[in-house]
């Protein structure tokens, strides 16, 4: 391999970043009445992308589209000023030139569901994991106490993060192996 850098999109950019923070201080380990140390809950603030993808309810559905492949992206945050208020995704779109050819001439609004499931900072993974579950969805815009977008979780990010921890269990496995 050469020793170019890749270009990288924003939510690579962005899962990057998030391995590089600097670890909060970590609060004192809980434990079971046996003693042993049980695993403290992971909430959407430790996983979710900050930099969402967003356009407005007037948007032209081709733009929309557009803003998706620039992005790297298969979803879109349908907005009214900082406020989330539906869910764009490739499916969605795809599904609609099927039975609508004339899409193009849409915008955002049309194809918008109003119901829209979303997830404070202080939601668990497990929770988040439950209600994509649950609403058969696989993004969650995360928002504040004002309803303003923060972020957003994907099931995307959900794998990584489970993938990393059973890392980190195989390598606790490893070692107590190695022990014996």
């Amino acid at each position: 391999m050469s020793g170019e850098m890749q270009a990288q999109t924003p939510p690579q950019q962005q899962r990057q970043q998030r391995q590089q923070r600097p670890q909060q201080p970590q609060q004192p380990q809980q434990r079971s009445r046996s003693g042993r140390k049980l695993l403290q809950p992971v909430t959407v603030d430790d996983i979710a992308a900050e930099d969402v993808v967003t356009v407005e309810r007037d948007t032209p559905v081709p733009t929309a589209v557009a803003s998706m492949a620039e992005n790297d992206v298969g979803s879109v945050v349908v907005v009214e000023g900082d406020e989330p208020i539906g869910m764009l995704t490739d499916r969605k779109v795809a599904l609609a030139l099927e039975d609508t050819p004339e899409v193009a001439q849409r915008t955002v609004g049309d194809l918008v569901s109003e119901e829209l499931v979303t997830a404070d900072s202080s939601t668990t993974v497990f929770d988040v994991v439950r209600m994509m579950g649950e609403n058969g969805i696989r993004r969650i815009p995360v928002v504040d106490e004002e309803n303003t977008l923060q972020g957003i979780v994907t099931l995307d990010d959900v794998i990584v993060l489970l993938g990393t921890e059973l890392g980190n269990v195989a390598e606790t496995i490893q070692a107590q192996i190695d022990r014996l």
